[in-house]
């Protein structure tokens, strides 16, 4: 009789994509998709003002192309941001608990607060030595841990205020207990003297737009000779169609028996 092992057991559904999309590679008749690994965690954008809305664009479209590709329910975004909305697609999916903005001081701290707790616990309680990563234990536990991919506008968070070590112990921590980050912002973002910008700036590979056009090196693209042959064309998918899929994903699962997917429950085992 054939034994199933852990491995033939797993669940791949439920593994974080290996790769977030950030556009295609063009030449004559030819399209390849681009991608840059997950397993460091995110990266970070910086952009002048004449690219601003093309970082926007592709921000938004790999958000919702996540959401499209996962188990509905098992990834939120998270938003810290003041001033004017940059995601209106994304915005539309708050209702239905997929998207939430922080745009106020004391709510950027409650969700640093809540996003920072949650890594501690799942450090703690979740991940061991066959469960490294939530990426791991959600495709071996019939208990599944939500993910979370964390968009931060620099230029607003993280304030002086918050003390550095916890900074650092997040971004180092972040990846493994299944919260990805995204962080983005202007080229006066570099030059910040705030200490707690430019450990995010350290620890993550940078895409940089200037001009409307990016500049893409090896820590981004493992084959940089292949930008010599071909054009790079940021993400800007179909946000509607992207949005008539996750919305009809979350009416398929509300009919489904909601025991069989967990999520941000108790995970020890």
């Amino acid at each position: 009789m054939k034994v199933k092992t852990e491995e033939t057991q797993k669940d791949t559904r439920y593994a974080f994509p290996w790769g977030f999309h950030l556009g295609s590679l063009r030449g004559g008749n030819e399209e390849i998709p681009l991608y840059t690994g997950s397993d460091d965690g995110g990266f970070t954008l910086l952009y002048d003002k004449a690219s601003e809305a093309k970082v926007d664009r592709l921000i938004e479209s790999l958000c919702l192309e996540l959401l499209t590709k996962l188990p509905h329910g098992s990834l939120k975004v998270e938003m810290f941001d003041y001033g004017k909305k940059k995601f209106y697609s994304l915005s539309t999916l708050q209702n239905i608990e997929l998207y939430e903005t922080a745009y106020s001081d004391k709510m950027m701290y409650a969700l640093f607060d809540r996003l920072e707790k949650r890594i501690i616990q799942r450090h703690k309680e979740v991940l061991c030595c066959n469960r490294p990563s939530i990426t791991e234990h959600n495709q071996k536990s019939k208990r599944k841990e939500r993910y979370h991919l964390v968009l931060i506008h620099l230029k607003h968070f993280p304030t002086r205020e918050i003390l550095s070590r916890r900074i650092r112990n997040f971004v180092e921590s972040a990846f493994y207990a299944g919260v990805y980050v995204i962080a983005f912002g202007d080229y006066e973002d570099i030059e910040s003297d705030n200490e707690n910008v430019q450990i995010f700036l350290k620890h993550f590979k940078t895409l940089k737009a200037t001009e409307g056009v990016f500049e893409i090196d090896q820590s981004i693209f493992e084959f940089p000779e292949l930008l010599k042959k071909y054009n790079f064309e940021p993400l800007n998918l179909d946000k509607a169609n992207l949005l008539q899929t996750i919305f009809a994903n979350a009416d398929l699962e509300s009919m489904m028996d909601p025991e069989k997917i967990k999520l941000e429950s108790n995970t020890k085992v």
